[in-house]
């Protein structure tokens, strides 16, 4: 985890909280649906210091199937409607909002929110408050967000240049900002995604396998992700029916929910695989699910730092997956899984063969659980967030 640089001057402070009241943060996101960027905001909400930091959440789309999280914390919301494409009108709303509720600094996630938040904020400070105060921005870049696409590229930008630190995830997202998006590199800081070791970590796999309803007995294959194109699990399906031609005892599980469901069962029920797949939906019990594991396995075109990857490597589960994005940060090649090639079917079933077959298997889970102890922990995450508030606000 990498502090931001000592060479560069701080901002100009936001509105200060008055004294002994916490500065408001508003982090601001297209929704709370399931997926790893929302889950390290709900985290970040959950464990950041009240008596520093008083958060709210501003949703730029819809609530999201995880909004019913923040009644528990306790945490405000407020929607505030993005118009279908580009809306001129919104960092104006947005800078009303901020202004009124007197936000002293805007998080973004995703680009959208980070276009939008950043120039509201930069409204906001416009505004003639006194001492050129206004709320301050942060940034985090939960992904490579199409370092391919110009257009993209040109927004985020534009975005960066109107914040005072942009976070990268991983090594890999901080290359994107610097090298593709050209962002100061003073600007960006790295602080890795974290796991609560203490609730993702090995269990009792026979316990989990009933719990999910699958054979007890076997070579079992599971993923944990969103069900969309960029995570590709149609070549997780191709590389497992190869699979199963020399493993008849194998079974994948994949949890999790989203726009491809129909057709992957298609293909499923194509390749023959019949009961050999199940498909879980959407889990809240994940923690509890991932025992029931053998290896973990993500097929993922695109990465920015897995959050899943992380959260089965601290459950003590040899990975497969892809080497893309900030996947091989997390994965130590032949050490705690195995890297391959994306949209390589054969390959991907030859890896998943690889680790069947490892006598050191189980080794190769608990020394990718250790350096998720080491490297990725949750107090880690959570400290530099807060450190980065506290420099970025002036105090």
């Amino acid at each position: 985890m990498i502090g931001a640089p000592e060479a560069l001057p701080r901002p100009g402070a936001g509105p200060r909280a008055a004294p002994g009241r916490p500065a408001k943060v508003a982090h601001v996101v297209l929704s709370l649906n399931v997926g790893g960027l929302e889950r390290v905001v709900l985290r970040l909400l959950e464990r950041t210091a009240r008596d520093r930091f008083a958060p709210v959440v501003c949703a730029l789309q819809e609530p999201g199937a995880l909004a019913e999280e923040l009644a528990r914390l306790d945490v405000p919301l407020v929607v505030i409607p993005r118009r279908p494409g580009l809306d001129p009108g919104l960092p104006v709303r947005l800078s009303a909002w901020m202004r009124r509720e007197g936000v002293g600094l805007v998080h973004t996630h995703n680009p959208g929110p980070h276009l939008y938040g950043a120039l509201a904020a930069g409204l906001a400070r416009a505004a003639g408050l006194a001492g050129g105060g206004g709320p301050r921005v942060i940034h985090t870049k939960h992904g490579r967000n199409y370092p391919k696409q110009k257009r993209k590229v040109l927004v985020n930008r534009l975005a960066a240049a109107l914040t005072d630190r942009v976070v990268a995830v991983s090594d890999d997202a901080r290359a994107v900002a610097i090298e593709v998006e050209r962002v100061d590199p003073a600007k960006v800081v790295t602080i890795l995604n974290g796991v609560d070791t203490d609730v993702f970590r090995p269990g009792e796999g026979g316990a989990a396998r009933a719990r999910l309803g699958v054979p007890a007995a076997g070579y079992h294959v599971g993923c944990v992700a969103r069900l969309s194109p960029e995570k590709d699990h149609a070549t997780l399906l191709a590389a497992f029916a190869r699979l199963r031609e020399v493993r008849a005892d194998a079974h994948l599980t994949l949890i999790g929910d989203g726009p491809v469901r129909p057709a992957l069962e298609q293909q499923a029920a194509r390749l023959g695989l019949g009961g050999a797949v199940t498909f879980t939906g959407t889990r809240g019990d994940v923690a509890e699910l991932l025992p029931a594991f053998d290896v973990f396995a993500l097929a993922s075109l695109t990465e920015g730092i897995s959050l899943t990857l992380i959260e089965a490597a601290s459950a003590g589960l040899p990975i497969v997956a892809t080497r893309v994005g900030g996947n091989p940060e997390i994965v130590q090649e032949g050490e705690t899984g195995l890297l391959v090639s994306p949209g390589a079917p054969e390959t991907l079933a030859a890896a998943l063969e690889a680790v069947a077959v490892r006598e050191d298997r189980a080794e190769m889970g608990m020394r990718g659980r250790a350096r998720m102890i080491e490297r990725f922990g949750m107090d880690r995450m959570i400290r530099a967030y807060e450190d980065l508030y506290a420099e970025v606000l002036g105090g």
